[in-house]
C-alpha cells in the first residue's frame, strides 16, 4: 500500500487574510491520531477565542508519496 504525506491544517482569518498553520505527518493515520486525541485542540481553541468561529482544522492528504513500494530485484543467476 502506498502512503502519502498528510498535513494537519488549521485555517483562520487574521485581519482579512487567511492564515494556514500546517504540521506534516508521514501518513494519514498519524494525523488522525493527533485529531482524535485532541492534541492540537488547545491551539485551535485559543485561536477560536481570539479570532472567532471562521476557523477549521482538518487532515489533508498530499499527492506526494511518503513511502515508495519498489519491486524486488531479480536474483542473479
Amino acid at each position: 500500500m502506498i502512503e502519502y504525506f498528510t498535513a494537519l491544517v488549521i485555517a483562520y482569518n487574521l485581519q482579512d487574510e487567511q492564515i494556514k498553520t500546517v504540521a506534516w505527518f508521514e501518513n494519514q493515520n498519524h494525523c488522525q491520531i493527533v485529531m482524535n486525541e485532541n492534541l492540537a485542540q488547545p491551539l485551535y481553541d485559543h485561536l477560536y477565542d481570539l479570532y472567532g468561529n471562521d476557523i477549521s482544522m482538518k487532515c489533508i492528504v498530499s499527492k506526494q508519496a511518503s513511502k515508495l513500494i519498489r519491486p524486488k530485484l531479480r536474483p542473479e543467476k
